[in-house]
């Protein structure tokens, strides 16, 4: 993986159209590249083209023009952290648009990078999935933990487990598929029968002795929880996209969207997400939503970078590249895009300092202190400054971010469907006109 001044992509792979790929295969046929291997997605109408040697084509056209790099740095966006060289995909990136607008009258073939997708990382920390370590916690045990997310939580609420899953007629989010890309989910007995996955999509815990997974393990099985405690009737449908510390490829991420076109799920939850350096959506997430949002309702955190700025001025930003060209108002995709129900973070009354102030946000929802399901016993904690792990007994734990307020749409909304008579997008209407008291439309900034 290479990263660049804020986003984090494969050096040695291209994503273009299928209808663009001969014309970029023959114009990169004047470059030392090496051979190009192709994995071509139909329903995506886009193909993913890996490079054996993009340093030595690089090579080749810093030795044609010696202002290449000094060109691709000007034409960076306003803001954009400086004394970060482009990387030699940069240059063939840039040379190819160049080469085809010159001889094609501005034309360009569709064509970008196979980005990495993040967890939505919380600040100033660089590492785990949500905002922090989730911190242990539920029904039954201690409130208190050393380390960064140490202290007690007063009056927080207990998850009390419901009875198991049962088919019944009344219970919300019956009938109702969400479908959840995320990382492996953790068998936690209460989500028991609210969700289809195959067995390799499951995570297992080492046994004793073993070496205890990341928190970020434990992602989709705490975003789970909150889905099913608003929508106890639904079926989740899990596809794993990212690994045990929640980074994954854009372009695996898109393909797994696309799956789920005429699968019968309703909502498709996606947590995660990506800056690029240039302010535009990824390619490929940007087309996978296009295809899938015409019959999924997609939600997504929204990111929570929202307080960036001030903990910067305030020297609390831990030195990492990927934050040095980061702002409050940086755009996550694929939340930014018109397509999605970005949701925000609230703590109470307030939106989470964490939770970005901007116009592509759409909806709030609690993501502060939130408790649902998790995993149990250790876990190695990836932004503690105290315990280097913590163990979690009863299955439930507390955790920050907009990762989680988004879920807690998810759930909404499908409590609030009927299928066949409701519809995902109505749902989220009747939430819209009618708030479920902390779930609410988002105030857009004047600013």
């Amino acid at each position: 993986m290479k990263q660049g001044v804020i986003e984090t992509y494969e050096e040695n792979q291209l994503v273009v159209a299928t209808s663009d790929l001969a014309a970029v295969r023959d114009a990169l046929g004047d470059l030392p590249v090496g051979g190009q291997v192709e994995e071509p997605d139909e329903r995506l109408g886009l193909a993913l083209l890996t490079l054996q040697d993009v340093a030595a084509g690089a090579a080749e056209l810093r030795a044609r023009d010696s202002g290449l790099a000094a060109r691709v740095k000007r034409a960076r966006p306003a803001g954009a952290a400086t004394g970060i060289e482009p990387s030699d995909l940069d240059l063939l990136i840039f040379w190819l648009r160049k080469h085809f607008a010159s001889a094609y009258s501005g034309w360009v073939p569709t064509i970008g990078k196979n980005r990495v997708i993040d967890p939505v990382r919380g600040l100033p920390y660089v590492g785990g999935g949500g905002e922090g370590d989730p911190y242990f916690g539920g029904s039954g045990d201690p409130r208190t933990t050393s380390g960064a997310n140490g202290g007690t939580i007063a009056e927080a609420p207990v998850l009390a487990p419901p009875p198991r899953w049962t088919p019944r007629a009344a219970t919300p989010g019956q009938g109702v598929r969400v479908g959840l890309l995320d990382t492996r989910l953790y068998p936690n007995e209460w989500l028991a029968g609210g969700y289809l996955a195959a067995a390799d999509d499951l995570l297992q815990i080492p046994a004793t002795g073993g070496t205890p997974p990341p928190a970020s393990a434990g992602h989709a099985t705490f975003v789970a929880g909150l889905i099913l405690r608003r929508a106890p009737g639904a079926e989740l449908v899990v596809r794993p996209v990212l690994n045990e510390k929640a980074f994954g490829r854009a372009w695996d991420v898109a393909r797994e969207m696309a799956s789920f076109i005429g699968s019968g799920v309703d909502i498709l939850n996606l947590s995660f997400g990506c800056y690029t350096d240039d302010g535009e959506p990824p390619l490929v997430l940007a087309r996978a939503v296009s295809l899938v949002s015409a019959e999924i309702l997609l939600v997504a955190a929204a990111g929570n970078h929202g307080d960036i700025d001030e903990l910067r001025k305030e020297g609390k930003v831990k030195d990492a590249s990927w934050t040095r060209g980061l702002h409050d108002r940086t755009p996550m995709w694929p939340a930014a895009l018109d397509e999605v129900v970005a949701v925000g973070a609230t703590d109470g009354d307030e939106l989470a300092p964490f939770s970005p102030e901007t116009p592509w946000v759409d909806m709030t929802a609690p993501g502060v202190n939130v408790e649902s399901t998790y995993m149990t016993g250790k876990v190695k904690l990836t932004e503690s400054d105290g315990s280097p792990t913590a163990t979690f007994s009863n299955g439930f734990a507390y955790w920050s971010g907009t990762s989680f307020a988004a879920a807690t749409v998810s759930g909404a909304v499908a409590a609030r469907m009927s299928p066949g008579r409701r519809t995902a997008r109505q749902a989220l209407a009747s939430i819209r006109e009618a708030p479920q008291g902390d779930i609410r439309p988002f105030a857009k900034p004047d600013r």
